[in-house]
């Protein structure tokens, strides 16, 4: 088959001829139509996960992907040759990805493609949709609570930005000036420009009686902490990148967490619900060919990209 690979971290990678993938038990191999792509993935490829997961190489990045059945493992039930699906590799170890022509996943970390779905949309949506939705869970949102979400136009902020809405809550979208229209358009109240200025100073100015929560998609710890200080005791902190500093918070009566995006078909199914019904709609996506996998993949490293990065492998 035909995969993007690097042979250690750093490497530029090349997409080459590598093993077509055997579906273990619990498994199904899908051919992949389209590989979604997160900042996780650049990550890896630098070597930051090292120590933290176990790396094989040739190293095929790539967490999520949208695809059809093409072989099943023992003991998978409710899938069949030929179904659509998606979600995520769900795999112990990093390197046998989804920027590849075949992918094998676990069977509870995928699930059916609705029909009307095109699998570009179905591709961007797992890992940062799931993170998003637990982000949503985790701040305890809901009517006449005020959120200021820094990276809001990212994939992640993006799907939370949504769902935050969708629970009554008034978003502040931290972005640049030139997302704020595409802000706007996904719920947000207002917005402030992290490049005009300083964003914890912004936010004390327009809300003197305080905020009721922060989401973080950026990781940037002392301007959480900073803004976590204009949050009311009983309020919340979330980071999707591991920054929310929980013991701190408690100290202030702040419950905070770092959220994991761990996929799985019932958070899948959930969303899938919300986009069904209308209430979250797909980011705006970048499709890149296989053969540019390698500049998708620094594009997504640059922490600066609006919506979300798909790898389009079936040509």
């Amino acid at each position: 088959m035909q995969a993007y690979a690097i042979d250690a971290f750093g490497d530029p990678g090349t997409v080459r001829e590598l093993p077509i993938p055997e579906p273990e038990e619990g498994r199904l191999r899908l051919r992949v139509a389209v590989a979604g792509l997160n900042p996780f993935d650049a990550a890896v490829l630098q070597g930051y996960l090292q120590g933290r997961m176990e790396h094989r190489f040739p190293l095929i990045p790539g967490m999520d992907a949208a695809g059809t059945v093409d072989a099943l493992g023992d003991g998978v039930e409710g899938f069949a040759l030929g179904d659509r699906v998606f979600g995520s590799v769900g795999k112990p170890f990093l390197g046998a990805g989804t920027v590849a022509e075949f992918v094998t996943v676990s069977a509870g970390t995928v699930t059916h493609t609705p029909l009307a779905m095109e699998d570009d949309v179905a591709a961007a949506l797992p890992t940062a949709g799931v993170t998003g939705l637990l982000m949503a869970d985790a701040l305890a949102l809901s009517n006449g609570k005020t959120v200021v979400a820094v990276g809001a136009t990212g994939g992640v902020g993006g799907y939370f930005l949504q769902l935050a809405v969708e629970r009554g809550a008034s978003v502040v979208a931290v972005c640049r000036a030139e997302n704020a229209d595409y802000a706007r358009s996904l719920g947000a109240a207002d917005v402030i420009d992290y490049t005009a200025g300083d964003v914890v100073a912004a936010v004390r100015t327009r809300f003197p009686d305080g905020i009721d929560a922060v989401a973080d998609m950026h990781g940037d710890a002392e301007e959480v902490a900073k803004l976590s200080e204009l949050i009311s005791a009983g309020g919340h902190v979330a980071s999707a990148v591991g920054v929310a500093d929980v013991e701190a918070l408690a100290a202030r009566s702040i419950e905070g967490t770092n959220v994991n995006g761990l996929v799985k078909t019932a958070r899948l199914e959930t969303l899938l619900g919300l986009v069904t019904a209308g209430t979250v709609v797909a980011p705006e996506i970048h499709p890149y060919p296989l053969a540019d996998a390698g500049e998708a993949l620094a594009t997504i490293g640059s922490s600066h990209v609006r919506g979300k990065i798909v790898v389009r492998v079936e040509s």
